[in-house]
């Protein structure tokens, strides 16, 4: 078994790289992809404990994109190149915007009479990526709201009296970026698109286009004919299928590690082989100065 959609806390999950890799172990499961919003921090942690336990950490990363539907896109990228200049220097640039926007969201949250720390937020994050969920975190703690959902329903979904749009790049930009890096993209969650079927296949289409490799077709909330039509798609378009529980630890309660494939499956055997042959040829260098 695989899980090759997962968060630490370099981004906004709630273990360890390490504790990630030992709750691996405990599910039985014999690879991971660490995929930590704008950040590869963690990856290294997860490598050397997967090396002393026995899983495969596959180096990745998630990347929200710029698009032009009202859903959320998000790519995730595979077997990156830790070491990619360029790749380093975009992911930095998002995680001080990330910084940015924590900082106004708090400014918001004072004017709608809900202070919170800007201090408290960048402990919760203890140098991470900075999410939503640590400011939920820290609207838990001061006592403002009585959870992380109710913290989102109140004022940090999407649309709400508090919510910030983050910095993303477009998803040719962040297709063309994990390439460069010599990783594999492919798109996350398709249903947080929100598209009806039709418009789904057109947009994959142009994401094709812009060098799409793969296709999340196996996620634990997707409905059976969701799933099943992620996988005609997939194939019909020649994508590989993969699966993750975009799990975030207690972040994201109801989503557990591994536990993805309640309405299908990946051929876990060769899915990891199949990315691996994807990658483009290494690119150690080639987008390092800027564009």
């Amino acid at each position: 078994m695989v899980d090759l959609h997962t968060h630490s806390t370099a981004s906004d999950g709630t273990l360890t790289p390490e504790a990630l890799v030992d709750l691996a172990v405990e599910k039985h499961l014999n690879a991971i992809a660490l995929t930590d919003h704008d950040t590869l921090a963690g990856i290294p942690g997860a490598c050397v404990r997967g090396n002393e336990r026995g899983v495969e950490v596959v180096p990745g990363v998630e990347l929200s994109a710029k698009w032009e539907g009202s859903g959320q896109m998000h790519i995730l990228g595979y077997y990156v190149d830790c070491e990619n200049d360029y790749l380093l220097e975009r992911l930095q640039w998002l995680r001080e915007h990330r910084q940015q926007r924590a900082q106004r969201i708090a400014a918001r949250l004072k004017r709608l009479g809900v202070p919170i720390s800007e201090h408290r937020i960048m402990e919760v994050a203890q140098g991470g990526s900075i999410g939503r969920p640590h400011i939920a975190r820290v609207l838990v703690e001061a006592g403002h709201v009585a959870s992380i959902s109710e913290a989102f329903d109140r004022y940090l979904k999407d649309g709400g009296p508090a919510y910030v749009e983050k910095a993303q790049f477009r998803y040719g930009e962040v297709i063309k970026l994990i390439r460069l890096a010599g990783g594999v993209a492919v798109l996350a969650h398709p249903a947080t698109l929100q598209l009806p079927r039709e418009s789904l296949e057109a947009s994959l289409k142009r994401l094709i286009r812009s060098g799409l490799q793969g296709i999340e077709a196996y996620g634990n909330h997707d409905a059976p004919a969701e799933t099943s039509f992620y996988e005609n798609i997939g194939r019909h378009y020649g994508l590989i299928l993969t699966g993750g529980s975009d799990f975030h630890g207690a972040n994201k309660l109801g989503t557990e590690l591994g536990e993805y494939f309640a309405n299908g499956l990946p051929d876990t055997d060769s899915l990891l082989e199949a990315l691996s042959q994807r990658r483009p040829a290494r690119t150690a260098g080639q987008g390092s100065s800027s564009s």
